[in-house]
């Protein structure tokens, strides 16, 4: 009698339906076996069946209920009615695959980094990083600090760098604002690679006006800023687009928030050769170090072993110095961490700060 029957297991392997599979639909009127031994309860499977298991299988992989696939089987002859199920099922199909597609482009919008856009002046930008740009880092030991931090909030781009040893922020007015304010440490070389707004850089710093000879029009960035990418786009070139730095950035608002003690105007001329000329005796041939003095008289650069002075790193000053620009510098001291802050007359929104250097006894 088995000779043209099919064990379940033979079923099993050639339809692609698992055992417990099949056991299921039997108990379930939807394929009962040719025939079951009364004795040992095993099943046995005709031939028509076996392709009736292969249909089966085909139809859940494209979950058709068991209904249908009831519906289905029972009408198998008669094919005009098989396929009116099928259709169906094809539609039903369809519909929850457009409402899925719906569904995984709102959860994309969701998963997306919000992006924030502004657009900047071209030379606002970057003579805001040539004011912090001596402040970067160097050491790939501290990755975040070899990039540019920017800091767009409150209608500003803060553009920040720090080597723990000193730190310079410059601000940026920015206009057409829109989207939540961000954090995000930019690469130096795709800063560096920007048009100037005076004709270097990447691209374009500066348009020409059609038949106004050599009037120039400033150059206008758009700037897109999002947790995974930060991009500029200047007319007439190509955008420059960069991944950000993937590493935490200090938190630099802390440290301007100083208790500044003290506050000095002096010009910027005379503190330079103050800075220069003062080359401790004692020092020479080691760390090239000034004292600072603070006092109600102005500033004074002495011996760095001085009562009362600060040792600070005189190339250091120096650069801070140049980088602050204007006639004018104003130097203000946080007494409890021996801070010294700088900025410009010109620019109070600009500040470098200095750490103090630890002498040896």
């Amino acid at each position: 009698m088995h000779e043209h029957l099919h064990g379940i297991g033979a079923v099993a392997r050639k339809s692609g339906l698992p055992v417990s599979a099949l056991r299921f639909y039997d108990a379930a009127g939807v394929l009962r076996p040719a025939w079951c031994d009364p004795v040992t309860g095993y099943r046995w499977y005709s031939g028509e069946q076996v392709s009736q298991a292969r249909l089966i299988a085909r139809l859940r992989h494209v979950e058709m209920p068991l209904a249908d696939i009831t519906e289905v089987l029972a009408s198998r002859h008669r094919p005009g009615e098989a396929l009116t199920v099928l259709d169906r099922h094809l539609r039903a199909l369809e519909s929850r695959f457009a409402a899925a597609l719906e569904q995984l482009s709102d959860a994309r919008e969701l998963a997306d980094p919000p992006a924030t856009r502004f657009e900047v002046s071209a030379a606002d930008l970057a003579r805001a990083l040539a004011a912090v740009r001596y402040a970067a880092a160097s050491d790939p030991a501290w990755p975040a600090l070899t990039g540019i931090l920017l800091d767009c909030s409150d209608g500003v781009l803060r553009l920040v760098a720090c080597d723990r040893a000193r730190l310079a922020v410059a601000s940026v007015p920015v206009g057409g604002l829109d989207g939540p304010p961000v954090q995000v440490v930019a690469p130096l070389s795709a800063l560096e690679s920007l048009p100037d707004g005076d004709g270097h850089g990447h691209g374009h710093g500066e348009r020409r006006s059609p038949g106004a000879g050599r009037a120039v029009v400033p150059v206008e960035l758009s700037v897109e800023m999002r947790a995974d990418r930060v991009s500029f786009s200047a007319p007439g070139a190509e955008p420059v687009v960069a991944e950000p730095v993937a590493a935490e950035y200090p938190d630099y608002r802390s440290l301007l928030r100083a208790s500044w003690t003290r506050e000095v105007r002096i010009p910027a001329s005379d503190l330079v050769s103050r800075v220069v000329d003062r080359v401790p005796a004692a020092l020479r041939g080691g760390p090239d170090v000034v004292g600072v003095l603070l006092g109600d008289r102005g500033v004074d650069v002495v011996e760095p072993s001085g009562p009362g002075a600060l040792a600070y790193d005189r190339a250091y000053l120096l650069e801070a110095l140049a980088a602050t620009g204007g006639e004018t510098v104003v130097l203000a001291l946080d007494a409890g961490r021996q801070v010294l802050g700088m900025t410009g007359e010109d620019r109070p929104d600009d500040r470098s700060l200095l750490m103090p250097v630890r002498l040896r006894a």
